[in-house]
């Protein structure tokens, strides 16, 4: 593969120019670049020029690059293109400046509790959202969880591992390439894999990310890979509250495990209840722009000695930490595991030998299927080795006494397949050589009722189990958020990774809140009771439909509330008090009763002379407009006019002024005389006619 010296400065399909290395791998070389069209910062992904031949590579490149693109989801690194030149195929990506978990794990960094739940709760989701298009990552690893300049997270490279499974140069019995450090156990045992495979890896990783080491690692690669096959995640004291859920994403049976939507709900929950994270420390990436090309190198980017030993730290280091599974092709030579890329010797008991293991699927490019594999030494005099299979040369010693690997090799990542013998067929010969593991824990099951659900969830943890939230049901007995009730009795041994099934509780069932429509007070109390629920202090209220002592209102009508809470009702006081209204004089008593009728007063008529009122016409009404508001439906009296009254004007002729004035006043006259005084010798008008009440009587005197 080119140096990366010589890829800067390099245009990319026309429109790409690379601008400074960011990451390498064994597979592959990742550029800042300028998108020249656009004018934008991406990511460049330069997959090593061997594959630009390999067929079934391209095929599956080809479809994974699509599917990768049309992932839009704010927890996904974007795929903005993605071409084939004669260099090799290449990706091209959504920049990122935070750097990845891998370079802010190397730094020393450690992540507290809060910033965990919330960045799995990120990678979770992301990889919901991918699972339930049905695209599966498989390589999930601190160096594909890439960070933006807010510290947002995304998981990068959708589909390069699997079309890299489907090459030439990759394992034929299903196993893909995936760093083995966060490998699940189905991918070290060569299963079928699916959606449940990158939640285990993501458990591991933010295992890492707690305690600043990846379980299950061991001195060799078929142990790393042995130690997780039906083992339980350690405990350790930095997982905290994030114990229960990385135990239940990392159980090694998938079934069992949790699946990435749930793993996101759970760490969600979890991050609300914790305190605010802190801001990530990220470690990162400044990439001054190039203008031109390569002669326009910034040097201040990266010299050269800085990009040789970046490329040389690849090569030493990186086939290291992301150790490949890989297997060979048909007619493929097979070669022994380089010692160099272990982290210790291998076991002198042990050596490598070809075989073929029946009993699996070849990939596209596969015919016979050839595995490598560490096997005890005592046991190869129960297998042929093939003395046709050739072997690979090894080129003159480096300095320092080791041997320069082929080049085809010195890329690649490896897969040591751990092989265990099922035992010979009748007659003393082997038939068949697979993978495959039986040993299954015993773990007695402990009473998990009275228990809240995460209590439970630890307590079988403990001891190897899963316990499991899948009904809730109302329970008077147990309180809300208690187990009821298991679906394995405590003291039955199971098998480690077993899931078992809880019943919680809801607490007292809620009482629905009767009707009391058309209830008086009494029957009201009598009903709520009789429901098991309280009477609060009736409190009265006037209406204008419903007559006084019937229920009005009742608090959470139509509702359900526990037994014994107080229901409030309102009784009815009848029609609130109205005002008498204003009756005009020019109303006849028929027109005043129908007014009074129209704000619910009953009419009664009386007569009475008036003087002043027609005869038939209103004088007055009582109570009046001027009084208190009165009782809806109360009485009120009309005074109606007889008119005036006509009294007959006494003969006081003869009597002194002083008693014909007292006679006539009497009678309701009014008197006038030109002298106040003397005897009376006439009236006007004349004693005996007839006069209304009120009228003026002259009177003259002598």
């Amino acid at each position: 593969m080119t140096t990366l010296a010589e890829q800067v400065g390099r245009v990319v399909g026309g429109r790409y120019r690379l601008l400074a290395p960011v990451g390498v791998g064994a597979s592959s070389q990742v550029f800042a670049a300028t998108d020249t069209r656009l004018a934008r910062r991406v990511a460049v992904k330069l997959l090593h020029p061997m594959l630009a031949g390999d067929t079934a590579f391209l095929r599956r490149f080809r479809a994974e690059a699509r599917l990768a693109a049309s992932l839009d989801h704010p927890h996904i690194m974007r795929v903005f293109d993605w071409g084939e030149e004669e260099a090799g195929p290449y990706l091209v990506l959504e920049y990122l400046g935070g750097g990845s978990l891998r370079t802010l794990l190397d730094t020393g960094a450690r992540l507290s509790h809060s910033q965990v739940a919330v960045l799995g709760a990120q990678g979770a989701s992301g990889l919901a959202y991918a699972h339930r298009r049905g695209i599966v990552h498989r390589d999930i690893k601190p160096g594909n969880l890439l960070f933006d300049d807010e510290g947002h997270l995304r998981v990068a490279d959708f589909g390069v591992a699997r079309a890299l499974a489907e090459s030439a140069l990759t394992e034929p019995l299903g196993a893909i390439f995936g760093t083995v450090r966060y490998s699940s156990p189905e991918q070290a045992e060569g299963r079928p894999l699916d959606d449940h495979t990158d939640v285990y890896s993501l458990a591991l990783v933010l295992y890492e990310t707690l305690t600043g080491r990846v379980p299950f690692t061991a001195d060799t690669v078929s142990a790393t890979l042995m130690a997780r096959v039906g083992a339980i995640l350690p405990s350790a004291p930095e997982l905290g509250p994030l114990a229960p859920i990385l135990a239940q994403a990392a159980i090694s049976e998938p079934l069992a495990r949790l699946d990435a939507a749930a793993m996101q709900s759970d760490l969600e929950l979890l991050a609300r209840e914790l305190p605010p994270p802190a801001p990530l420390p990220l470690a990162r990436v400044h990439v001054t722009s190039v203008a031109g090309g390569s002669s326009d190198r910034d040097p201040t980017i990266l010299d050269q000695a800085s990009l040789e030993a970046m490329e040389a730290k690849a090569v030493a280091d990186q086939e290291i930490d992301d150790l490949t599974l890989l297997g060979l092709s048909e007619g493929s030579p097979a070669a022994p595991l380089p010692v160099e890329l272990l982290d210790e010797p291998v076991d002198p008991r042990y050596r490598p030998v070809a075989m073929s293991v029946p009993g699996t699927e070849p990939g596209p490019s596969a015919g016979t299927a050839e595995a490598e594999a560490l096997v005890p030494a005592a046991s190869l005099q129960v297998l042929e080795e093939d003395p046709t299979e050739p072997h690979l040369p090894q080129g003159p010693p480096r300095a320092g006494g080791r041997r320069k690997r082929p080049g085809r090799f010195r890329w690649l990542k490896w897969l040591t397949a751990v092989v265990l013998l099922l035992g010979a067929a009748a007659g003393g010969s082997v038939a068949a050589l697979r993978y495959h593991h039986t040993e299954l824990y015993a773990h007695v099951v402990p009473s998990l009722t009275s228990m809240t659900v995460v209590d439970a969830q630890a307590a079988a943890h403990r001891v190897g189990l899963v316990a499991k939230e899948t009904s809730r049901n109302w329970d008077a007995a147990v309180p809300d958020g208690k187990v009821i009730s298991q679906s394995i009795a405590p003291g039955h041994h199971e098998v480690a990774g077993t899931v078992i099934d809880l019943v919680v509780s809801k607490g007292v069932e809620p009482v629905l809140v009767p009707s009391l429509t058309g209830d008086d007070l009494s029957q009201a109390e009598s009903t709520l009771r009789n429901a098991h629920l309280g009477v609060a202090k009736p409190a009265p209220q006037y209406s204008a439909t419903i007559k006084s002592g019937i229920v009005i209102f009742w608090s959470d009508e139509g509702k359900s509330e526990l037994p014994g809470t107080p229901i409030r009702i309102v009784v009815s006081l009848g029609h609130a008090p109205v005002a008498v209204p204003v009756v005009p004089s020019t109303d006849t008593f028929q027109e005043a009763s129908q007014l009074l009728a129209s704000f619910g007063f009953h009419a009664v008529e009386k007569t009475a002379y008036s003087s002043s009122v027609s005869a038939g016409y209103v004088i007055s009404v009582s109570p009046s407009s001027t009084d208190p508001r009165q009782p809806y439906g109360a009485t009120v009296t009309v005074i109606i006019s007889k008119g005036p009254q006509y009294v007959k004007i006494p003969d006081v002729t003869g009597d002194s002024f002083r008693v014909a004035r007292s006679i006539l006043e009497k009678d309701g006259f009014k008197v006038r005389a030109p002298y106040a005084g003397g005897i009376v010798v006439d009236t006007y008008p004349s004693s005996g006619t007839y006069e209304p009440v009120g009228s003026i009587v002259h009177v003259f005197t002598v």
